[in-house]
């Protein structure tokens, strides 16, 4: 197996970022289990929420296998949490090519260690409440769930799980 690197989007990235998300969401909605529609993970949405800075890209040698976006801010979800307090796991995403391979573990590794070099203490994310597989990772990681929720955006509703993760 080829070594996993992590580096930091740049502007020529985007494409990247763009195509493992796509990946992510044709196999989601081939499988029924749709998450994120194809708007809302073009450029065009991502950065409706998030900034370029905020994204990581894995590798699996040369090939792109998978993406993260770590911002210090999420005034939607985690409203009660200061900017710079936490860093958020969002969009974490592995291209099918590269499910089973370590990709998401990897990328939660490196968002511990981007807590400890920001001097952050705490590793926050959300998901959808109904996907246990989903969930049962992030616990086996080390994340706690510390409640469920529904949150309304936009007209739809959305059961969520809320997940913090110390980092020591």
């Amino acid at each position: 197996m080829s070594e996993i690197s992590i580096k930091h989007a740049e502007e020529k990235d985007i494409p990247i970022i763009e195509d493992i998300y796509l990946d992510v969401v044709n196999w989601l909605d081939s499988a029924n289990k749709s998450l994120w529609s194809k708007q809302r993970v073009s450029w065009r949405g991502l950065s409706k929420e998030f900034s370029l800075e905020d994204f990581y890209i894995a590798y699996i040698g040369d090939n792109p296998a998978g993406s993260v976006a770590l911002p210090d801010y999420d005034p939607l979800i985690w409203a009660d949490v200061k900017k710079g307090e936490s860093l958020f796991v969002h969009k974490l995403a592995v291209k099918r090519f590269a499910a089973g391979q370590g990709i998401s573990t990897a990328l939660l590794e490196f968002a511990v260690e981007k807590c400890r070099e920001k001097n952050i203490g705490t590793l926050r994310l959300d998901t959808d409440s109904r996907r246990e597989k989903l969930m049962k990772m992030y616990e086996d990681f080390g994340f706690v769930c510390v409640d469920k929720r529904t949150i309304y955006i936009v007209e739809k509703t959305f059961d969520i799980a809320r997940y913090v993760c110390d980092v020591v």
